[in-house]
C-alpha cells in the first residue's frame, strides 16, 4: 500500500530557459510540471523506454489546412517570388520560442 510517506525528493539541475519552457508547456496542458516528471519516471521504470518526438501528430484541422495550401499551390494561387531555399532560410532565421513571463 502506498502512503504519503513513500515519497522522496528528486533534485535535478537544468538550464533556466529549459525549466521555464517546460513549465510553460505543462501549464498549457493544464498539468503541473511535477506530475509530468513523475509520469515520465514511472513510464521509464515500468517499460525501460524513452520516447522523443520532434513533430506533433497532424490533427484533422491541420490536415485540412495542408490540403487547402496544396490546392492553392496547384492552382498557382500563391504569392511571393520565393524559392524553397529562400523560404527555409527565412524559417531558420526565426528564433526558437522561449518561456514568456506572465
Amino acid at each position: 500500500m502506498s502512503t504519503i510517506n513513500d515519497t522522496t525528493m528528486l533534485s535535478i539541475k537544468t538550464k533556466k530557459p529549459v525549466k521555464e519552457l517546460a513549465q510553460l508547456r505543462a501549464k498549457q496542458l493544464g498539468i503541473p510540471l511535477g506530475t509530468l516528471v513523475n509520469a515520465f519516471l514511472r513510464n521509464l521504470g515500468q517499460t525501460g523506454e524513452v520516447h522523443f518526438t520532434i513533430s506533433e501528430p497532424i490533427t484533422p484541422k491541420m490536415a485540412k489546412i495542408i490540403e487547402e495550401m496544396r490546392a492553392e499551390v496547384a492552382k498557382g494561387d500563391t504569392y511571393g517570388p520565393y524559392t524553397i531555399d529562400e523560404a527555409e532560410d527565412f524559417l531558420d532565421s526565426i528564433p526558437y520560442e522561449t518561456a514568456r513571463q506572465n
